[in-house]
């Protein structure tokens, strides 16, 4: 009959012991990936967290540095038109460009710097904006006065223009009441005999030469000095009786050039003195009236006539 081995009461208890501590041994190593999966995926999730909270400060820093460099522009456009010297602003630009470069590649540790940057960028501004209100000021100053000096300048130009029109008004009004004037002013007749007639009335064969006689006024205001006096003898068609021969020439009335039949130059010396001027025609005269007009200064001081039958 054959032997039956059958484990004892002990053996089959001690199996279940050690069956026992196995299952406990897989519980806790479960336990513990559990707990390592867990723990790896927060330090993952803490490590994007940061990532995250990093790149969203470097964003921000690079607004910021963005936001800066434009109010830095900004800066230097107001200075130059103000005048000012933005060679030092233009230093600052360039390492604000340099800056906004390198932040791409910063870290965690140079983020704090950046930060510091950016303070120290903003009280640049804030310095700047200081000496911007001052040239303002001293702009604003500078245009009250210049405004001021313009308004006096204008002022003394007007006081200057007005003393010149007065001046030439004075002296226009000086040269009209020096010029002379002409009395007792008489035309008369010398035949070919030397014999004079008067009365403004001739025959044209008693009428050889005329003789006009006048005496100059006295003025107080007119210069004793030399004059020249001329005489033109107009025609009764209004033609001026004019040869160079014979001591005509041409001279300057109101702006115009102007012929004269005779001229004589003389010393005025204010006495009331007496000029005689005798014309010889050398051809008969015409008929009708002829008009003698006499000259002083460009102004005319006298006027007579005769007829001629």
């Amino acid at each position: 009959m054959a032997e039956q081995n059958l484990d004892t009461p002990e053996k089959q208890g001690d199996k279940k012991v050690l069956l026992w501590i196995f299952i406990l041994i897989l519980g806790i190593l479960n336990v513990v990936l559990i707990y390592l999966n867990f723990r790896e995926k927060n330090e993952k999730e803490v490590v994007q967290t940061q990532k995250q909270e990093l790149q969203t400060n470097f964003d921000a820093t690079a607004q910021k540095l963005d936001s800066i460099s434009n109010e830095l522009n900004l800066r230097i456009t107001e200075v130059k038109r103000l005048g000012g010297d933005v060679t030092s602003l233009m230093q600052v630009k360039e390492q604000l460009e340099a800056d906004k470069v390198s932040i791409r590649g910063a870290n965690r540790r140079s983020a704090a710097e950046y930060d510091e940057k950016i303070r120290t960028y903003e009280t640049l501004l804030v310095e700047r904006d200081k000496e911007i209100n001052k040239l303002k000021g001293l702009n604003e100053q500078l245009y009250t006065e210049n405004t001021t000096l313009k308004t006096q300048k204008n002022q003394l130009n007007d006081s200057i223009s007005n003393i010149q029109q007065e001046k030439t008004k004075l002296s226009e009004q000086v040269a009209i009441a020096s010029v002379l004037t002409v009395e007792n002013l008489a035309i008369n007749a010398l035949n070919d005999r030397g014999k004079e007639r008067d009365g403004g009335e001739y025959k044209a064969r008693q009428l050889e030469k005329i003789k006009v006689v006048f005496n100059l006024g006295e003025n107080s205001v007119a210069q004793v000095g030399g004059k020249e006096i001329m005489m033109r003898l107009t025609e009764p068609d209004g033609a001026t009786l004019y040869d160079t021969g014979m001591g005509g020439g041409t001279f300057t009335v109101g702006g115009q050039e102007t012929y004269y039949t005779a001229k004589q130059d003389i010393l005025f010396d204010n006495t009331r003195q007496p000029i005689v001027f005798t014309y010889s025609k050398g051809t008969p005269y015409k008929q009708g009236k002829h008009t003698v007009e006499l000259y002083a200064d460009g102004y005319k001081i006298g006027t007579g006539s005769f007829v001629v039958k």
